[in-house]
């Protein structure tokens, strides 16, 4: 069953038991005694609140990521995600309408019935939803296109798990093998589709939604290969791990069916943490594109009356994913400024720059245009800065781990940006590194407004480049 379906069976069922539940309170609030309150006889006074009740937790269920992509996660976990979503709206639902919400009253009895209504019918629909898939799984429909990476012996093991366990959704294709100096046409009647090198046009021709890595944890530099072989596509990579791991107690890791995967690299925040950090880039742009536009146009004609060239200068960058997007900035160096030297790091106290751009540069108010590439979605407020495709390929070969940074949606600024300089060496790189990945694996919304803070203290200190 594909996720877009999925998602549409999901959003009708839900819509039907949150209609049943709204229905329900009604009953409750004019027809069962609870309520001195008698029933309004107009229509609307029934139609207005349950389309915006509706609406609401609709949201309200997006942000907190129960229409993402189901990988086959246990239905117990997805029931106490629905009971906390449901309960935090609840709750929300009591402060905004000023009420004590430790009170006992007719109004708060009415709420907690409705509360435990949507709990049980919501659940129990989802409950039913994945019960069936699982079926449909079981039976070989839905399962996902995967591959196994790794060397024989764990990919014999890993593939006896999965005949195994059919429910758990993955559609083999074939294996990859990572032994070096042997040859194999087929493991365990499975297909060697290539070599680690051939990983990406693999995922392509295959359309490979899962890579599943048939390795001891601990092997962490084969790992790291294998993750940044396929960094540009949207593919999870899980791992089974081994008894070593397991009993050093290292790791979380989903039991389904007896059988351990570790899922790597997901989602480095959760589901609502990222929406509203979504929400929040949005409305920061739109905020300082209103308030800043007469800066802007300042700026511009500065820009102009100084030297020749365009206000504006585009250029290409990587982002998510390896997703190359054009970013804005406003021009800070002579036009033309890399026509013969080709691209190149900026230096200290750089000849190219104009006056006027070195004055924008230490404010950071070159930057400012980026806030149309935040609205678009290429760029979020705060994460590690996108580089140029030309220097993205040099530092992946130079410096480890470097793909890391394009897991998460490039920023206008960030963690290494308030304690490190501009680029201008391959050491400058290796140092903001540090601080990109100490971002990636700390990822909040607190962390982003510290950063933020930070940033402002660096603006006002005009620590730019210089």
């Amino acid at each position: 069953m594909k996720s877009f379906p999925d998602r549409i069976l999901l959003l009708i069922l839900d819509q039907l038991m949150i209609t049943v539940s709204f229905v329900f309170a009604y009953w409750l609030s004019y027809y069962s005694g609870l309520s001195p309150d008698k029933p309004y006889h107009s229509i609307y006074w029934f139609w207005d609140p349950y389309i915006v009740i509706n609406i609401l937790w609709l949201l309200l269920f997006g942000m907190f990521g129960l229409y993402g992509k189901w990988k086959n996660t246990s239905r117990f976990d997805e029931i106490i995600s629905v009971y906390k979503t449901i309960t935090i709206g609840a709750i929300a639902f009591l402060v905004l309408t000023f009420s004590q919400v430790f009170e006992i009253s007719a109004g708060k009895l009415i709420t907690l019935g409705y509360w435990a209504t949507l709990v049980v019918l919501v659940g129990a629909g989802r409950l039913t939803v994945r019960s069936i898939q699982r079926s449909l799984l079981s039976h070989g429909v839905g399962r996902r296109p995967s591959i196994i990476v790794g060397d024989v012996r764990h990919i014999v093991e890993m593939l006896k798990n999965l005949k195994n366990a059919p429910a758990l959704g993955y559609d083999v294709k074939g294996v990859i093998p990572i032994e070096r100096g042997k040859q194999f046409k087929k493991i365990d009647d499975f297909e060697v589709l290539g070599s680690v090198k051939d990983l990406h046009s693999i995922i392509e021709n295959y359309r490979i939604t899962d890579v599943l890595i048939a390795l001891e944890f601990k092997e962490e530099d084969e790992i790291f290969k294998l993750v940044s072989a396929a960094d540009s596509y949207d593919v999870d990579f899980s791992i089974l791990p081994g008894p070593a791991d397991v009993l050093s107690g290292r790791m979380m890791f989903n039991q389904l069916y007896g059988f351990p995967m570790v899922r790597i690299l997901s989602e480095p925040i959760p589901p609502w943490e990222k929406n509203v950090k979504r929400l929040i880039d949005v409305c920061f742009a739109l905020t300082v594109i209103v308030l800043l536009f007469p800066l802007f146009c300042i700026v511009a004609v500065v820009i102009k009356l100084e030297s020749k060239g365009p206000v504006f200068y585009i250029q290409e960058r990587v982002g998510y994913r390896g997703k190359i997007f054009k970013l804005w900035k406003f021009r800070s160096m002579v036009a033309d400024a890399e026509k013969h030297s080709g691209p190149v790091w900026a230096e200290k106290n750089d000849s190219r720059m104009t006056r006027f751009g070195r004055i924008i540069r230490k404010m950071r108010i070159d930057e400012l245009p980026q806030m149309y590439n935040i609205l678009k979605g290429d760029m979020s407020l705060v994460g590690p800065r996108p580089e140029r495709d030309f220097f993205v390929e040099q530092l992946k070969k130079k410096i480890p781990y470097y793909p890391l940074r394009l897991k998460v949606k490039p920023g206008l600024t960030g963690w290494a940006q308030t304690k490190h300089n501009y680029d201008r060496s391959l050491d400058d790189v290796r140092e903001k590194l540090k601080y990109d990945l100490y971002y990636i694996e700390n990822m909040s919304l607190s962390m982003d407004f510290k950063i933020i803070i930070a940033t402002i203290f660096v603006v006002l200190g005009a620590k730019g480049a210089h």
